[in-house]
C-alpha cells in the first residue's frame, strides 16, 4: 500500500539502491519528508528487481519512533517477499554519528528488524533500554479468534511496558489508570481492525534510560482507509453523518475551504472529538473515545513534563492527507454540552478554521493512520491518567 500511495514516477536505479535518510526523519517534526522517503523506497523495490539495498543513516540527527518503524517495515517486507520468491536481497548501511541514535538503530531500528544479531546492543546497553514491538497483519478477525486474543495480549503487554518505563523513574500506574490506558489502546487497535477493511497495525514503545533526559516514545500505526475516507463512506442518513454534516455545510457555505484547509482535513479533525465515531448509532453510544482519551492522556503528560524538562512533549496524528500536531498549545476541553472538543483555535470552535501550524495538509497520501508520541521522563514527573496520579 505504501508503494501504491506514491504518485510520482521513480526511475530504475538498477539492482543496487541507496536510501539516504535525511538529518530530520520524524513524523512529528517533518512528516512529509519522512513519508515521501518511505513511500519512494517501497515503490522502487516493488517496481524493479533490486538485489542490493544500502540504508545510509549517517546524517540522521533527529528522529522519532514512528518514522523509523515505517522504514523498517518496508525493509522487513522486502526480506519476506524475497523468501517467497527465492530471491535474496542484500542489505548494508551506515550508522548515525550520534551514539544514542546509533544505539536506537541497533536496538529498535533496522538492525533489530533485519535480525543482524552481531550488530545488536550489548547486554549492558539492553539493561538500560525498555522496548516494545508488536505487529498484526492480514487476517480477518472473525475467521481467526486467536488473533483477537493477540490484540488483548498486546494491549496488556504495552501497558506493562509503559508501567515499567514509569517504574524506572519511581512512578507506577494506579489500578484505575492502568485500566483506562488498556481501554484507550484497545479501542485504537480495535478501530484499526474494524474501520479500514484491511488489517495491518503496529504498536511500538522505546525508552533509553542511559540518556541525561530520557524520552518515552510511542508509535501506533495501521494501513487501510484513512479517518476521512471512513467518514466519507458513511450513509447520508447515519447518526455520525448527521453529526458532521453541519460542520461541512458551514465551512462550505462560508467559503472557508482553501488548498490549505480542505474537507478532508475538517473530517479528520472532527473525528478526533470525544463524541464522534463512525460506529455510533445514537448519542448513547460510547464508541469513539479511544483517540480522544489518548489526547487527554497526552495533555496530562505534557502538563507534568513541561515544568521540569527542557524537552517538550509532542504528539502527531497523520491520516490520509492530513497532519495534526499536539504540543500543549491547544487543549481538548468540555465545550457547551457538545462533549470534549479540541478545535486548534483560540475559541475552540469547530465552526472556525484551525491554526494552520497545527492542522495542515501533507501534500501526499499516507494509506492509513499514524500516532507518534514523545515525552520526557524524570524522577520528578507524575503522569496523571483519568484523574489519577501514577
Amino acid at each position: 500500500m505504501l508503494a501504491q500511495a506514491n504518485r510520482h514516477k521513480v526511475p530504475d536505479l538498477g539492482k543496487s539502491v541507496d536510501i539516504v535518510v535525511p538529518p530530520v526523519f520524524s513524523i512529528i517534526e517533518d512528516p512529509t519528508t519522512a513519508i515521501q522517503l518511505v513511500e519512494k523506497f517501497a515503490k522502487v523495490v516493488r517496481m524493479y528487481r533490486v538485489r542490493s539495498i544500502r540504508i545510509d543513516q549517517s546524517a540522521l540527527e533527529q528522529y522519532d519512533l514512528a518514522a523509523n518503524a515505517l522504514l523498517d517495515l518496508v525493509a522487513t517486507e522486502i526480506v519476506v517477499e524475497g523468501r517467497y520468491r527465492d530471491s535474496k536481497v542484500g542489505f548494508s548501511g551506515a550508522y548515525p554519528k550520534n551514539e544514542s541514535i546509533k544505539r536506537f538503530i541497533r536496538s529498535m531500528g533496522i538492525i533489530k528488524h533485519l535480525s543482524v544479531k552481531h550488530e545488536g546492543p550489548s547486554d549492558n546497553e539492553v539493561a538500560k533500554l525498555r522496548r516494545f514491538d508488536k505487529r498484526n497483519r492480514h487476517y480477518h478477525v472473525k475467521a481467526d479468534p486467536t488473533k483477537s486474543d493477540f490484540k488483548s495480549r498486546t494491549v496488556q503487554g504495552f501497558v506493562d511496558h509503559v508501567d515499567t518505563c514509569l517504574g524506572d523513574h519511581r512512578r507506577a500506574l494506579t489500578p484505575r489508570a492502568r485500566h483506562k490506558l488498556c481501554e484507550y489502546i484497545g479501542e485504537i487497535l480495535g478501530n484499526a481492525e474494524e474501520h479500514p477493511g484491511f488489517v495491518d497495525w503496529t504498536i511500538q514503545g522505546y525508552l533509553d534510560n542511559s540518556l541525561e533526559d530520557p524520552i518515552c516514545e510511542i508509535a501506533i500505526f495501521n494501513f487501510g482507509k484513512s479517518i476521512a475516507e471512513t467518514l466519507k463512506a458513511l450513509p447520508s442518513g447515519s447518526y455520525t453523518r448527521q453529526q458532521i454534516d453541519p460542520y461541512l455545510k458551514l465551512h462550505h457555505g462560508m467559503s472557508l475551504f482553501t488548498p490549505n484547509w480542505r474537507q478532508t482535513d475538517l473530517l479528520t479533525l472532527v473525528a478526533l472529538q470525544g463524541h464522534v465515531s463512525s460506529k455510533n448509532n445514537s448519542k448513547d453510544d460510547t464508541r469513539g473515545q479511544g483517540t480522544g482519551d489518548l489526547i487527554e492522556f497526552f495533555q496530562k503528560v505534557h502538563e507534568e513534563c513541561a515544568a521540569d524538562s527542557p524537552i517538550k512533549a509532542k504528539m502527531a496524528i497523520v491520516s490520509g492527507e492530513t497532519y495534526i500536531l499536539f504540543d500543549g498549545t491547544y487543549k481538548m476541553r468540555e465545550s457547551g454540552g457538545r462533549g470534549k472538543v479540541i478545535a486548534f483555535n483560540v475559541s475552540n470552535d469547530l465552526y472556525s478554521k484551525p491554526d494552520p501550524r497545527y492542522v495542515k495538509p501533507l501534500g501526499l497520501h499516507f494509506p492509513g493512520t499514524i500516532i507518534s508520541i514523545r515525552f520526557p521522563l524524570s524522577t520528578t514527573s507524575t503522569v496523571a491518567l483519568a484523574g489519577d496520579k501514577t
